[in-house]
């Protein structure tokens, strides 16, 4: 795993967080919608009798995997923000803290520092450089 990579953790772990959030909110949304089977009827099939039970179990299940990855993407951002924070210098935190805690990119970064585009992706890679010149035995 490189740099970019370690840093990302955090972004990858939120995406899997609304991704499961939008799951939950598909089979809410379905589970509104399922109809009871109507034994009056006798068709040779084998349809789910229990479908709003199994949606209402599936929808359990997937808050808790939510559950676990919200944990887990606090553990991660705590971690790696204490890492940040560990760097010395004020433009390679402010850079690296923006970019993979707070989610900017590097024109808004460049705005706030201020400086060029350029220079703030030539800082961009000073700073992991650095960040990996501290920390890299960690994840390497």
């Amino acid at each position: 795993m490189n740099t970019k990579t370690y840093l990302s953790q955090i972004e990858r772990l939120d995406r899997m967080i609304q991704n499961k959030l939008s799951e939950i909110y598909q089979l809410k949304t379905m589970a509104c919608s399922v109809t009871v089977a109507n034994d009056g009827e006798r068709v040779k099939t084998s349809s789910d009798k229990d479908r709003l039970g199994n949606t209402v179990a599936k929808i359990v299940d997937l808050e808790k995997e939510t559950d676990i990855l919200v944990d887990e993407l606090i553990a991660k951002k705590k971690y790696i923000t204490s890492q940040i924070e560990g760097i010395e210098d004020v433009t390679y935190y402010h850079i690296l803290f923006n970019k993979y805690v707070a989610r900017k990119d590097l024109v808004q970064i460049a705005k706030e520092i201020p400086c060029s585009y350029r220079q703030a992706t030539r800082y961009h890679v000073e700073a992991l450089i650095e960040f990996e010149k501290k920390y890299g035995k960690e994840y390497l």
